[in-house]
């Protein structure tokens, strides 16, 4: 059985048609044969480096949890029903919870418009003076990035900080909260998210004080927290299972480690199809010049032969996809040619078309112009870019959406910013898929 994708399908279904009598021969002829060797497909060194994880088991464990909740206006939808102000007391107290069960002194602060001020306890959040500006509150714009700014670090000790906001900061300036972030993971802090969405009532602004919906939604909100990895991962988990044994739903919640999601072993190409369907043969040996190379000494390629009608491939890293829901390239993937002996390709006429991310599978749908000769190619994904799937579902891109109130601005680029801080350089890429082609 030979693999082929359907455009809008990933499924295995044998070839019919064309002289496929001829290209079974030949495979079969040349089976004898060991075949050329290819140029390794994923280059570089395996992460996490054993540098990156001995700066991560070296770490002391933080008595002190230092939380910040974000006290700008934006947030005031959390306490604009019954139920949003209930389901936001459950996280309250789950983060309460949390951190005296791991036996972490709490210190709980309200931040905003780059300052921050000390307050009693987390329960202080679901007053919405909190957010509105009165009660001795005073009002604020969004600033998250005051957290990590607030002391210097000290040699040898990593601080345990975390942050719950709608991380919609002011002018989508997320360089700031980078930046705040970057010497603790310098210092051998790891970074979590733990995401979720909750009921609003209120308005809906974006990331330039703009309006941008007004009544129900469910809003992403996020804890953002740094620290020792074994202990911080503890905490999260923690989190997590009180907030949802307090009352918040525990299928919004999303839990990432950012160490372990950007340091996962590289994807690799192990299904390919054409687009139409019929438009692509696969698994047999090609002859580019005067060497031949064989799928059987080069399991990290696919091969295609691609006939008149093919206007496009589809590689995927799962052996089984499912159909997908395809979206428009955000610059992500890189396309490469892979130098042969004797044999210079070009990526003219070669473009990425679509994407899809599905758990931790990536499916890659290649446009191709007529008339592209033999080469070889790679399709990459830079270490920190792969998204996980809620990263594109939750991310309120420049596209119109039906439902921006529900969505993030900026959060994709956010979190594969972050996700760059936990990468070291020369490492292997997350996903390289690597292809051979024949006319």
């Amino acid at each position: 059985m030979i693999s082929i994708l359907d455009q809008d399908r990933l499924s295995h279904q044998h070839f019919s048609g064309r002289s496929w009598f001829g290209f079974a021969l030949t495979s079969l002829l040349l089976s004898a044969c060991s075949g050329a060797r290819l140029p390794d497909c994923v280059v570089g060194a395996t992460a996490p480096t054993s540098a990156q994880q001995s700066l991560w088991n070296n770490t002391s464990a933080a008595a002190t949890l230092d939380l910040a909740i974000d006290g700008s206006g934006s947030m005031l939808g959390l306490t604009g029903s019954p139920e949003a102000l209930n389901t936001w007391k459950s996280l309250l107290k789950g983060l309460n919870l949390a951190a005296a069960s791991e036996g972490l002194t709490l210190q709980t602060k309200r931040v905003g418009s780059g300052t921050s001020s000390a307050v009693k306890s987390p329960l202080k959040a679901a007053d919405p003076c909190f957010f509105q500006g009165c009660k001795g509150f005073t009002p604020v714009t969004s600033s998250p990035d005051s957290l990590w700014k607030e002391a210097e670090l000290v040699d040898g000790q990593i601080p345990l900080r975390m942050v719950v906001s709608d991380l919609e900061v002011n002018d989508g300036d997320i360089a700031k909260l980078v930046g705040a972030i970057k010497p603790h993971v310098e210092a051998g802090a790891v970074i979590g998210v733990l995401a979720l969405q909750l009921p609003f009532q209120g308005r809906v602004f974006n990331s330039q004080g703009e309006v941008i919906h007004e009544g129900e939604a469910s809003r992403p909100i996020f804890l953002l927290a740094t620290g020792p990895r074994d202990q911080l991962h503890t905490l999260m988990q923690s989190v997590k299972t009180k907030a949802a044994l307090a009352g918040v739903p525990a299928g919004s919640m999303k839990l990432t480690h950012l160490e372990d999601q950007v340091n996962r072993s590289t994807l690799k190409a192990q299904a390919l199809g054409g687009v139409p369907a019929d438009a692509v043969g696969a698994g047999v040996p090609i002859r580019l010049g005067s060497t031949t190379y064989s799928p059987s000494q080069n399991s990290d390629y696919q091969f295609a032969r691609l006939f008149n009608n093919t206007k496009g491939l589809i590689l995927s890293s799962s052996n089984n996809p499912s159909t997908q829901t395809w979206q428009s390239d955000l610059g992500l993937i890189q396309l490469e040619t892979i130098s042969l002996p004797g044999y210079s390709g070009s990526l003219n006429g070669i473009s990425i078309d679509e994407f899809a991310v599905s758990g931790s599978d990536l499916h890659v749908k290649i446009a191709l112009s007529s008339g592209i000769t033999g080469q070889a190619i790679r399709a990459s994904v830079p270490r920190g870019q792969l998204p996980e799937t809620w990263w594109l579902q939750w991310d309120r891109s420049g596209q119109d959406t039906d439902t921006p109130q529900n969505q993030t601005d900026g959060l994709m680029l956010l979190m594969t910013s972050l996700g760059k801080l936990m990468v070291a350089p020369g490492t292997t890429p997350a996903a390289a898929f690597c292809l051979l082609t024949s006319s």
